[in-house]
């Protein structure tokens, strides 16, 4: 199955052979390559060669930018062989990236690094991820850190293409890291007193009653402080759906709703995992980024079941769009 993420502004998906000629665009630059380790790319042919090689290996990603429709960089997850450093040992993976030159400084790498991110915890069970950079590399090592990977080791003598030698340093993210100081309470008694936070993600309290007794309510909570509501319904044979997921103002924008998922994931690991939403696109770009691809929709939901028009983001919210997690 080829795997396409979207993220707010990218879309993270196999490269093509199509694809040549835009890579060689930007992998001839040697502000590009030979910070990363690799020589600049010398003719189509040669980008061609390597999308059919290089590019080909599993958890390789065209970083597309969605306004432009094309490639404008690379990203992928590597395994067991393919990583740098003697330290990465199974069940880990290590991130490796590059953009071209006109889109540095606009953010797009980390936007892509934490896409890998979710997917390699939720989906691929990773423990442990790891990115490596060259000694001078300033601009890789911002985005590590910018993604929460924290230094781990240097390696130094590693040889590059051109025979030199240089140090590599290697930071370090681990799964209880990404998740952080994230709890979940399972909530046994007076559910209604979360009704506050549970609007943020449902604004009409009459439909967040209508679901509410009968789904599993967790308490999200991070350094001992109650910042969300998850609430889970588990009537569906060997399915279960979010019903609502809220991160209250202050705590959003930080990584905790994509904690949530991932623990949500982990508490049934043998269920289908789905969750509806209407169609605004950063709402459905988080799922995406998550690993949640479409599985179906409710015609004109918003509009039959709500009292009042809803608005998210400029958009009025008509049907409901179903996103499963590709396990």
């Amino acid at each position: 199955m080829s795997i396409v993420m979207e993220t707010e502004r990218l879309l993270l998906r196999p490269w093509r052979e199509s694809d040549a000629e835009i890579l060689f665009k930007y992998a001839k630059d040697p502000a590009v390559g030979p910070a990363a380790g690799w020589p600049p790319h010398t003719s189509v042919e040669e980008s061609l060669e390597i999308i059919r090689t290089v590019f080909s290996a599993p958890e390789t990603y065209a970083v597309v930018l969605k306004q432009i429709g094309e490639p404008v960089g690379s990203c992928g997850v590597m395994f067991a062989d393919g990583t740098h450093s003697a330290a990465i040992v199974d069940g880990e993976g290590e991130i490796g990236y590059w953009i071209g030159v006109p889109h540095w400084g606009k953010g797009y790498i980390p936007e892509a690094v934490n896409a890998l991110i979710a997917r390699s915890f939720n989906v691929l069970g990773l423990s442990a991820l790891w990115i490596g950079y060259y000694d001078g590399n300033r601009k890789s090592s911002r985005v590590a850190e910018k993604c929460g990977f924290t230094y781990h080791h240097s390696e130094s003598g590693r040889q590059v293409f051109d025979g030199e030698c240089r140090t590599e340093h290697f930071m370090r993210l681990e799964r209880a890291a990404y998740v952080t100081d994230v709890k979940l309470r399972l909530v046994h008694e007076d559910k209604e007193r979360y009704m506050d936070m549970l609007l943020v993600g449902d604004e009409q309290e009459s439909m967040a009653r209508r679901y509410l007794p009968s789904c599993a309510l967790y308490a999200v909570s991070a350094g001992g402080l109650e910042i969300g509501v998850c609430a889970v319904d588990e009537s569906g044979e060997g399915c279960v759906e979010i019903k609502n997921i809220a991160i209250i103002e202050g705590f959003r924008r930080k990584g905790y709703g994509r904690a949530v998922l991932g623990m949500i994931a982990d508490m049934y690991p043998g269920h289908k995992l789905k969750a509806g939403t209407g169609e605004v696109p950063s709402t459905v770009g988080f799922y995406k980024a998550c690993g949640f691809a479409y599985s179906s929709r409710v015609p004109d939901f918003f509009t039959d079941n709500y009292d009042h028009a809803i608005i998210e983001d400029g958009v009025q919210l008509k049907d409901m769009v179903y996103y499963e997690l590709q396990r």
